[in-house]
């Protein structure tokens, strides 16, 4: 005799089973795409600091950018060995640079050479972004089994794991993103549970493996104002600043600061600070449709287009904090939400936001379709954008807004290539201006095959974006007073009370 549910109980656990096993199997066979279709610079930067930190110590990352190495590439239908001419100081946080230092002792022990952008280097490397892929699935069928249904969370861990921008971004690009999100999902679910020493150390694991983690300041703003006690949220952060320099104190004994530096203010002040956008489809990509430049220091009515972008960013942020910190005071789901559209609203306002970015706020929208139906139609929109944005190496001709630098190479090369001709040759070959203007030629030739694409995909960019918004604002609390509602139905019957109980005093009066 069968006992009663055990059917159900097999059928659930052979989901979870099944959704492993098939997110497992597409991450397995997209890795050994990656040296072909993936960007190789990146990849190239974590290989060199994981053999810099096996070779010369791990607490020399931040001192010195690494010897270069030798990296396949393939160029022009073939396969190339080169060095790239780029040298970067590793600017990730402490806890990336242990789990490089793991990846590079691996390949230092299975591969002689060492050998740049091959199949046995892909999966060496971005073997933390596949497990995290996991972590992340689960931390998101986690909230939506905590707001809706077991169900939904089996569906969710399957959508998520199946979605093509994380498995691209970790299988393909070989990025780290779900390294970082995993943790931040969780960080998530523990501040809905109150759970605040654990909420600390999560967003302190965030914090020690990007610096992106700045971004999720905003919604601890939102905690601290909707908690009381208001201690223990402030706990939670101060649990996260401590696991952040815990972590650091190898290379803060070795060289002070220098970790900071290179990881948090180099990224957020320094690098990139005169572009409007990397390739991000956002607002600011219109811009650079319209006018070819992506220079961020440009004027808009008088006023830099990065001061008009931290303005958009202000009022994106501030409007939905304010109405979730008075119409959601007492639902718990508010988190998940102002998670997704703080994170969209770096995406899409601000200047200087890179391409995979809109990464970021997918986990947190996922899960707001999956507890509402309505958010759904922005968040696929979104969902087909990012890997079109992602997938740039693949289709991308040549990047808008770079005639500038591409004009002074030319006349650089012109230069150089008149030199190298005997004096009396150099009358018969082109001008500067006409030199110049073929490369032109060239340019607009190459953005034109593409820029229709560009400007389709930035548009469903903002239908996305919008389409949250409006999702948003069509979503009510469950409880919208500040009190349980059995608290507040008393209170209201206590009210009612005393205006019969003063009205039946005026009569006798």
């Amino acid at each position: 005799m069968e006992v009663p549910g055990a059917s159900s109980r097999r059928y659930v656990i052979g989901f979870w089973i099944a959704a492993t096993a098939i997110g497992l199997t597409v991450r397995v066979l997209l890795v050994p795409l990656g040296p072909k279709y993936g960007y190789d610079a990146d990849h190239d930067d974590f290989v060199r600091w994981g053999i810099q930190a096996t070779d010369e110590g791990l607490t020399t990352l931040y001192d010195h950018p690494p010897a270069r190495r030798d990296m396949r590439s393939w160029i022009n239908g073939q396969w190339r060995t080169r060095q790239r001419d780029y040298d970067r100081l590793c600017n990730y946080p402490p806890l990336s640079t242990y789990l490089l230092y793991l990846s590079g002792g691996v390949f230092k022990s299975v591969s002689e050479d060492r050998l740049i952008n091959t199949t046995t280097a892909r999966f060496i490397f971005e073997i933390w972004g596949l497990m995290a892929d996991f972590l992340l699935a689960w931390g998101c069928a986690s909230l939506v089994a905590k707001f809706r249904s077991n169900q939904a969370a089996r569906w969710t861990y399957l959508v998520v794991l199946l979605a093509p921008p994380f498995w691209w971004d970790s299988s393909i690009w070989g990025q780290m993103d779900s390294v970082v999100l995993a943790p931040a999902v969780w960080m998530v679910r523990f501040i809905s549970d109150r759970r605040w020493v654990l909420a600390g150390i999560f967003y302190g694991l965030t914090a020690s493996i990007k610096p992106q983690a700045v971004l999720f300041l905003p919604l601890w703003a939102l905690v601290l104002v909707r908690t009381r006690p208001i201690y223990k949220p402030m706990i939670s952060l101060a649990i996260a600043g401590t696991v952040l320099f815990v972590i650091a104190l190898p290379f803060t004994f070795a060289s002070g600061l220098t970790w900071w530096r290179a990881s948090y203010v180099a990224n957020l002040f320094e690098a990139y600070s005169g572009q409007t956008t990397l390739m991000a489809m956002n607002i600011w990509y219109v811009d650079l449709l319209l006018t070819d430049s992506a220079t961020s220091r440009a004027l808009w009515c008088g006023t830099p287009k990065d001061t008009w972008g931290n303005l958009f960013l202000l009022v994106g942020l501030g409007v939905p904090f304010v109405w979730m910190a008075w119409r959601w005071r007492r639902d718990s789901r508010a988190y998940v939400l102002y998670a997704g559209l703080s994170l969209l609203a770096f995406v899409m306002l601000p200047t200087r936001v890179h391409d995979r970015y809109l990464i970021l706020p997918l986990p947190f929208l996922i899960v707001a379709a999956m507890i509402w139906v309505r958010f759904w139609p922005g968040v696929v929109l979104l969902i087909v954008v990012a890997l079109f944005q992602i997938t740039w190496p693949v289709w991308r001709q040549v990047q808008p807004g770079t005639w500038p630098y591409i004009k002074r190479n030319t006349i650089h090369r012109y230069e150089y290539l008149v030199d190298q001709l005997p004096p009396e040759k150099r009358s018969t070959v082109l001008s500067e201006t006409e030199f110049v203007n073929k490369r032109r030629e060239r340019y607009l030739a190459l953005r034109h095959k593409t820029i229709a694409y560009e400007w389709l995909f930035t548009c469903l960019a903002l239908a996305g974006a919008l389409g949250a918004a409006v999702a948003f604002c069509k979503t009510t609390p469950e409880i919208t007073w500040h009190e349980p509602v059995e608290h507040a139905n008393q209170s209201r019957q206590a009210r009612r009370t005393r205006q019969k109980q003063e009205k039946k005093k005026n009569k006798k009066r």
